[in-house]
């Protein structure tokens, strides 16, 4: 299991150098590369844009649910994991997760409301008081 972890931290650090060098490059550069290995960089842009519009949609989605079930999460506090983000309810502790590759949604805390959202509210009635 530690070999696997390591295995996974190392992947990980390469995609990291990967995405500072292209960072690191400028767009005339990018663009001669893309060109020389015969991909159409309109067409590779686009299809990047659209992973990342499909992942940023499906991460509002899931806040979003969560959120309408009663349950608290800190949008800033998701975990990469080894099956994609997972976080958990500020006020109950329920787990999330969702996956961007393959959109799935799984946890407790998506299966029902938060068990603990009533536990702090109070009706208008018992604040007006």
């Amino acid at each position: 299991m530690a070999d696997k972890k390591n295995q996974e931290e190392r992947l990980e650090m390469v995609m990291n150098q990967l995405g500072e060098s292209v960072l690191g490059q400028s767009d005339a550069a990018i663009l001669a590369e893309t060109s020389e290995a015969g991909v159409d960089p309109q067409v590779e842009a686009e299809q990047t844009r659209l992973v990342l519009r499909q992942a940023a949609k499906l991460f509002n989605d899931v806040n979003t649910r969560l959120s309408s079930l009663g349950h608290v999460i800190d949008p800033n506090d998701w975990r990469r994991g080894q099956r994609g983000y997972h976080t958990t309810c500020l006020t109950c502790g329920s787990f999330a997760s969702f996956t961007a590759t393959t959109g799935e949604m799984r946890g407790d805390a998506l299966d029902g409301m938060c068990v603990q959202r009533d536990q702090y509210a109070m009706s208008r009635r018992e604040g007006s008081r």
